[in-house]
């Protein structure tokens, strides 16, 4: 897996620091991104009175100091504009449109076809395995089987799971590959619902100035060489600092000018948010409705709650995080529990999970389906726990490894 998550992080230019921690290995990054003044001041409360708990620049995908292959790729520096979520026409952050699409498109190989629906993979009941898999134009909703030799179905951990659902045959009738009737089960998440606010009155004469992508962030500190709390695995903690600015916008010309390049600037806000580990499980599910959608699509039924170990944890990081704060000096604390359902959070995992054993597990340790080679599930729908990370890295980096053993494979004969 190192060998991949280096190509990976290469490729995709991860900033960051090597902070040298157990809990959250250092890879290939790039230039870091800086703390605030607060940030760095909390950093430095933390590490006085905590020996175990560390706060450090959030690592990211940004390119902040471009390399040879970044730049083949079309992309340049980060302009920390934070409107990452629009597309990035600069490419750099990183995402498909910016880097991975076109450098598919320059091998000449890349074919896309918009406007698409994937309904299901097509099983040859003779020949023992997918051989297409049929896509209704979302505008004509005409039907059309597209046949290859290798299938990855990489749809998003949910897609994936429908996907895979709703590809039925009489050798598989309940889902493709699901002969341990496990397919859609074992869904699991991150928590988001937690947030603990304050304020604080040092650096009266310092504001932060322009924009970051990213913030501070503390890795799992509970439960990470031993079971030291009453809750299962553990949570990471997003961390960042700001200070309000009123500025004057009477007047005109010279002096609306002065009123603006001129606030007055108010208290620092320091704020964190939970990103909790939630525990799959087979009562976590999804499934296909009766109900379809405008492409013929069955509607994805998510049977999915928060259970006593989420509430357990989210308690404990509104007591430690008040604790931290307090120790820090922060003032007017107050923590917030939005109560939001699963899926309003991010970073949905599972539903055909990895593992050794075909009755306990939908894909062997190449991300294939066990009862049908040729097919690879390298999302998050391979996922069989969710850590504390954001987890894109470790698909693509999975992704990268099942690509490579695939091409592997096909030369030898075996999945042709």
């Amino acid at each position: 897996m190192h060998r991949g998550t280096s190509h990976v992080e290469k490729f995709a230019g991860i900033s960051g620091n090597k902070d040298g921690l157990p809990e959250l290995p250092d890879g290939e990054f790039l230039p870091p991104m800086e703390l605030s003044c607060v940030e760095n001041y909390f950093k430095e409360q933390v590490a006085s009175q905590y020996k175990d708990r560390h706060v450090i620049i959030a690592r990211c995908a940004h390119v902040t100091e471009p390399q040879d292959i970044h730049r083949q790729q079309g992309r340049t520096q980060c302009q920390q504009r934070s409107l990452c979520q629009r597309g990035c026409p600069f490419g750099g952050y990183f995402s498909s449109n910016a880097s991975t699409l076109p450098w598919a498109a320059k091998t000449g190989n890349l074919t896309l076809q918009p406007n698409s629906v994937v309904h299901s993979l097509i099983y040859d009941e003779q020949k023992g395995k997918v051989t297409g898999v049929q896509v209704m134009d979302a505008e004509t909703k005409e039907m059309t089987e597209y046949y290859a030799n290798i299938f990855f179905v990489n749809a998003a951990a949910l897609n994936t799971n429908l996907i895979l659902l709703n590809s039925t045959s009489d050798r598989f009738p309940n889902g493709l590959g699901n002969d341990s009737g496990l397919l859609g089960k074992y869904v699991a998440f991150h928590n988001y619902r937690g947030r603990i606010n304050a304020e604080y009155d040092g650096f009266p004469d310092t504001a932060t100035d322009g924009r970051r992508p990213t913030s501070a962030y503390m890795p799992r500190f509970r439960n990470v060489f031993q079971q030291d709390t009453d809750f299962l695995r553990g949570y990471a903690v997003g961390v960042s600092s700001d200070r309000a600015a009123s500025r004057d916008t009477d007047g005109w010309g010279t002096d609306l000018k002065k009123g603006l390049l001129n606030p007055t600037w108010g208290q620092w806000y320091v704020g964190a948010h939970i990103m909790g580990e939630t525990i799959p499980k087979e009562s976590s599910y999804v499934s296909l409705d009766t109900q379809k959608d405008a492409w013929d699509m069955p509607l994805l039924k998510i049977s999915m709650d928060y259970d006593d170990n989420d509430e357990k944890m989210l308690k404990d990081f509104f007591e430690q995080m008040t604790d931290m704060y307090t120790k820090a000096g922060f003032t007017n604390i107050r923590t917030q529990d939005s109560k939001q359902a699963p899926g309003l959070d991010i970073h949905e995992m599972g539903g055909v999970r990895m593992g050794k054993d075909p009755k306990t597990s939908l894909l062997n340790e190449w991300n294939q389906l066990h009862a049908c080679k040729n097919v690879f599930v390298t999302d998050g729908a391979c996922m069989t726990s969710t850590s504390t990370q954001n987890p894109s890295l470790t698909y693509m980096a999975l992704s990268a490894r099942a690509v490579d053993y695939a091409a592997s494979e096909m030369k030898k004969g075996n999945l042709s």
